[in-house]
């Protein structure tokens, strides 16, 4: 027999199992509602009961804040579609709710019972019109019957009561007097938003947002009933409404008919919110240790929100301190910690400061540069900084208001900004400029800058203002302390002013030089001591010494953080190197070394427009390596534009034309041209263009190029053509008026002048031009042409071997002048 299980030992267990298995205190739910109306975002969250949720506005973001923790409904939110309301993100332990809205939206809420509603609205748009409404509705008072009637066309109401025509008549909506009127209002009900019954809702579409104001009276074309029908009794009354409505048309003057509203532009995207003061004399604290200690115990101490504040308060100590590496990993670290957009905002600031201390060659996308200054010290400071090393014209704007501010910053940060600024007056060659922040320096940081830096722009201040006595001594006592690249640099300076002024010759200079850079390693000094001792070397005839140095600094220095300073020292070598280049003779070998070795850093080093590159082109051209000349105008033809690409075009058109390749040329010219170039340019690729077309054998086109150029180039270019073209005696015409135009012949004009009147039988003229052009082609490669061309002697038979010979002669010259007509 089977054994029952007791009842009561059953519900015991199931008590005890069910005890055991309930959770602790759960997060109370929050349910959540999100839409689009016309001019607005509403959200909606039913909250529990007791639960009263604040909504704050702090920039670009809305926070929805609840005393304790709650579950809020993050995937729906996410699932659903808002214009106004993205990126939904819980805080505080579940204690607040955080959405991205437009920076200066407005925002209003309210509590309804249980119910938070929350409605975001677009930021103001200053100067649009509200829209017109489509439907034809009638717009105005109710009581303004004269301005609706106007609305409805003369014709039509005579129309509408004309009794024979009443049948066809369509219905029209015409105005009630007063009394009916007020009827019909009285039986719309109370007006929208109220009902009848309490308990029931209205409608199904949403209310109105209070960002709208009050919504519109029914008698003003919303919500009207469909028209009213027109009592027979009140016909007569009605009829003489419209009459007195017709007799008031008649007598107002005709207005301009309304013109179409434009369509308002969509507004434009909010601009970031303005920077704020900074306290970085709070954020830098007194002592070092102390203040980094506490700031790592709250980093170590706190979670979520809070731990991000903490890693925004250490990145701006670091920043306050001058410590630039150690701010960009701290900043690296709080961009991981998946910060709010107040906070990412706040990072961004910060971030780029630290850009503008290291200097950074690309300002544009950085805050400081792209927000108005106003009237915010701090943000004139971080302004000039960014803008200090590649636009100093608009960073000195603000410099007077910057140097007033710097005196309450830091002392490190304080040496960093004016050390900057100072070099980048020096640079700019601004003495005015640079004479203010050496004051200041000399003011509050004259003991902060006791290695040499002082010492250093002071000199080279009295080099900007023209006394060299006064300049080497202050960059004696800068070099005397042996320590800090600016003693250093103090000493590279002082040996290339002493070089300068006569004191001391270019061997001297160099062993000097070279004593620096082998005593000083590792500093960025040591670029400014090999761009001096290769200029030295480039001067005194080693070029080879020099282009190893040149190549030094590409390859020591070109991918450090130093990069920049050297391809600057490495630029003012280049130019010393062409320099020397371009004073020798031609036919060496150093250009092409110097393209062949280096040709990559030498585009590194080349400024925007190419200069230094094109002038390589030229020395490579001169040379007679027109490959490597064609390559570097290949490139720098596709990066310019305007009228600079069509005479870098001109130039590479010319090298083509002298390499024998007219086809390619004429491409170049084709490619490379433009409509508003200045008539010399024009007329130089005019004469390229012909040329070309020469050389590739289209005598008539080039021709027809030729014509309404003058100038010795153009006649010349003729001369050849009809040369070319066999037609001997306007060659043999068009050679001799040559000398007219101005032109000096040279011995190819005269050589092909002599062979046109050869082969036009012109003996008379052949003899003529032997006896007055023997001494001029003497010593030329066509020294023996006029033995070739004399004519065989008058008094003796004519023999046929003797005219196969003239004739083998002339068919040889001709292609011979043909051959050496492009060939140097």
């Amino acid at each position: 027999m089977k054994r029952r299980p007791d009842t009561a030992l059953t519900l015991g267990s199931t008590l005890v199992l069910a005890l055991l298995a309930a959770p602790g205190p759960a997060q109370a739910a929050v349910r959540a509602q999100l839409g689009d109306h016309g001019d607005y975002s509403r959200l909606v969250l039913s909250v529990p009961k007791g639960v009263e949720p604040v909504a704050v506005v702090d920039g670009c973001v809305l926070r929805v804040s609840a005393p304790d923790p709650l579950r809020w409904p993050l995937a729906s939110l996410r699932d659903s579609f808002s214009r106004r309301l993205s990126d939904f993100v819980t805080a505080d332990g579940g204690r607040s709710l955080t959405a991205t809205v437009p920076c200066g939206a407005r925002v209003a809420s309210f509590m309804e019972r249980r119910t938070l509603i929350v409605d975001v609205g677009g930021p103001p748009v200053p100067g649009v019109k509200p829209e017109v409404p489509g439907d034809g509705a009638v717009e105005g008072l109710p009581d303004a019957e004269p301005e609706v009637a106007r609305s409805v066309g003369v014709a039509e109401v005579v129309e509408a009561l004309n009794p024979i025509g009443t049948a066809n008549a369509a219905a029209m909506i015409l105005p009630l007097p007063s009394r009916e009127r007020e009827g019909a209002q009285a039986q719309l009900g109370k007006g929208e938003g109220e009902c009848k019954n309490q308990g029931a809702p209205c409608s199904d579409s949403p209310s109105p947002s209070p960002l709208r104001g009050s919504p519109p009276s029914p008698g003003a074309g919303e919500g009207v009933a469909p028209p009213l029908p027109v009592v027979a009794s009140l016909e007569g009354e009605v009829r003489d409404s419209i009459q007195q409505t017709l007799r008031q048309l008649e007598r107002m003057p005709e207005r301009p008919a309304k013109p179409v509203p434009q369509t308002a532009e969509p507004p434009k995207p909010p601009a970031p919110p303005p920077i704020g003061a900074m306290d970085l004399a709070g954020w830098a604290g007194d002592d070092f240790n102390r203040t980094r200690e506490a700031l790592q115990r709250a980093l170590d101490t706190t979670q979520g929100r809070a731990r991000v504040e903490a890693q925004l308060a250490l990145v701006r100590f670091l920043l306050a301190r001058a410590l630039d590496e150690e701010g960009r990993a701290a900043l690296e670290t709080a961009a991981s910690l998946s910060p709010a957009p107040d906070q990412r905002y706040a990072l961004r600031i910060l971030g780029d400061a630290f850009r503008a201390l290291d200097r950074e060659d690309a300002p544009d996308d950085n805050l400081f540069v792209q927000l108005p200054a106003g009237a915010m010290p701090d943000h004139h400071v971080w302004r000039s900084v960014a803008l200090a090393p590649t636009r100093w014209t608009t960073a000195k704007e603000g410099l007077p208001i910057a140097l007033r501010r710097l005196l309450d910053y830091p002392a490190d940060l304080r040496s960093r900004l004016l050390t900057t600024l100072a070099a980048a007056a020096d640079e700019a060659g601004d003495s005015t400029a640079l004479n203010l922040i050496v004051l200041e320096m000399i003011t509050v940081d004259s003991k902060g800058m006791a290695d040499g830096r002082l010492d250093y722009f002071r000199g080279r201040l009295a080099e900007l203002k023209a006394t060299p006595d006064a300049a080497l001594e202050r960059y004696d006592a800068a070099a005397g302390l042996r320590r800090g690249p600016f003693a250093r640099r103090a000493e590279v300076r002082a040996i290339e002013l002493r070089r300068n002024l006569g004191r001391l010759d270019e061997d001297g200079a160099i062993k000097a030089l070279e004593a620096l850079r082998f005593a000083w390693r590792g500093d960025d000094v040591e670029t400014d001591a090999l761009a001096a001792l290769g200029g030295a070397y480039a001067r005194s005839g080693r070029t080879d010494a020099a282009l190893d140095i040149f190549g030094l600094l590409g390859r020591r220095f070109g991918a450090t953080a130093r990069g920049r300073d050297a391809l600057a020292a490495g630029r003012t070598l280049l130019t010393a190197v062409l320099d020397r280049l371009e004073r020798s003779p031609p036919g060496g070998l150093y250009a092409l070394a110097l393209q062949a070795r280096h040709g990559r850093l030498v585009t590194l080093v080349d400024g925007p427009d190419g200069g230094l590159r094109l002038r390589l082109a030229t020395l490579l051209l001169r040379d007679g390596y027109g490959l490597e000349a064609t390559r570097i105008l290949h490139a720098l033809t596709e990066g310019a534009t305007g009228p600079r690409r069509a005479e870098l075009g001109a130039t590479l058109a010319r090298s083509l034309i002298d390499g024998g390749r007219e086809g390619e040329a004429l491409d170049v010219l084709a490619r490379t041209g433009g409509s508003a170039l200045e008539p010399a340019l024009a007329e130089r690729r005019a004469l390229l263009r012909a040329d070309a077309l020469l050389g590739d054998g289209d005598t008539v086109r080039a021709l027809d190029a030729l014509r309404g150029l003058s100038g010795a180039e153009a006649a010349r270019l003729r001369a050849e053509g009809l040369f070319a073209a066999g037609e001997w005696r306007a060659a043999r015409s068009a050679f001799a008026e040559l000398a007219a135009t101005g032109a000096e012949p040279t011995a190819d004009d005269l050589a092909l002048q002599g062979l046109s009147a050869y082969l036009a039988g012109d003996a008379e003229s052949l003899r003529g031009f032997g006896t007055a052009q023997r001494a001029r082609l003497a010593g030329t490669r066509w020294a023996g042409l006029l033995d070739a061309l004399a004519p065989p002697p008058a008094d003796g038979p004519l023999r046929a071997e003797s005219v196969e010979r003239d004739l083998a002669a002339a068919t040889a010259l001709d292609r011979l002048a043909r051959g050496w007509r492009k060939t140097p």
